[in-house]
Parts: C-alpha cells; structure tokens; sequence
C-alpha cells in the first residue's frame, strides 16, 4: 500500500511540475490584457488568457503539494 501511494505522489508531482514548466506566466503575457500599441484599449483574449494560465499553474503548484504530502503519507503507511 505504501508503494503505491508514494508512486501516486509521484505521479501528481511529475504532473504539477510539467504544468508549472508549461503555464508558468512567462513574460510575454500581459497580465492585464493591455495592448502595448494601444494602451486605452484591453484585449479580452489576452486576458482570458492570463486567467487560463494563473488556473493551470495553481493546479501545477496544487498538485505538486498533495504529491508530497503523499509520498510523506508512504512513510506511515
């Protein structure tokens, strides 16, 4: 049982990790969604964007901690 416990944290750290490398906010996003031609103007795409990104990396960085506090778990079990 501990084995596969400590392997599924494992797991969800390997996947927090990619997601983190993945959708950490590089930057080249703006994180209001301004245009940077146009600075009265904010472009709703961009900042759907920025709004997908900040989601999927809190999942990164979610899935990154209970990966751990698996793989703490394994050693009780």
């Amino acid at each position: 049982m501990a084995s596969w416990v400590n392997s599924l944290g494992l797991v969800f750290d390997i996947i927090g990790a990619v997601l983190l490398w993945r959708y950490g906010l590089p930057e080249a996003v703006s994180r209001t969604g301004a245009i940077a031609l146009i600075l009265e103007q904010d472009d709703k795409a961009e900042a759907a964007k920025t709004k997908r990104y900040d989601l999927l990396s809190s999942c990164g960085m979610i899935l990154l901690v209970v990966g751990f506090v698996l793989q703490l778990l394994s050693n009780f079990l």
